[in-house]
């Protein structure tokens, strides 16, 4: 089994709410995407967890877009998904109904030298 599979596979083990595609004019670094993902866990309460993966852009070669994986404790309307994220575009906004297809999907570049990471939120509130 190759990375991918491996990849997948352990992805195909959590359950994911959403996928969705980002896009932005300026050029995305790990760190922009570490900064996307800060404004979700920071903007929603409902995001539990993220998986991102930022591939190569066919129509800018020179940039990157990122798939994202979204697990969330209650559902999220697009309109709070881009509120939380902030003034990037957001694209292929849509509910995860097969899950190991789209963990499939977004690891077929990770043997590629691809930025990947999985995080989880650390800061959840007390019910005090």
């Amino acid at each position: 089994m190759d990375v991918r599979q491996q990849w997948a596979q352990f992805l195909d083990a959590y359950d994911w709410n959403y996928f969705i595609t980002c896009r932005t004019p300026y050029k995305i670094y790990t760190r922009t995407v570490s900064s996307w993902i800060d404004k979700l866990y920071g903007n929603s309460l409902k995001v539990d967890k993220v998986f991102y993966v930022a591939e190569r852009d066919k129509g800018d070669y020179s940039n990157n877009h990122v798939h994202m994986l979204i697990g969330t404790n209650s559902s999220i309307t697009y309109p709070e998904l881009r509120h939380a994220l902030g003034n990037i575009s957001v694209g292929d906004y849509q509910e995860v109904y097969d899950r190991a297809l789209v963990c499939k999907y977004v690891t077929k570049h990770i043997d590629r030298g691809v930025d990947y990471e999985l995080t989880f939120r650390h800061n959840i509130p007390s019910n005090k």
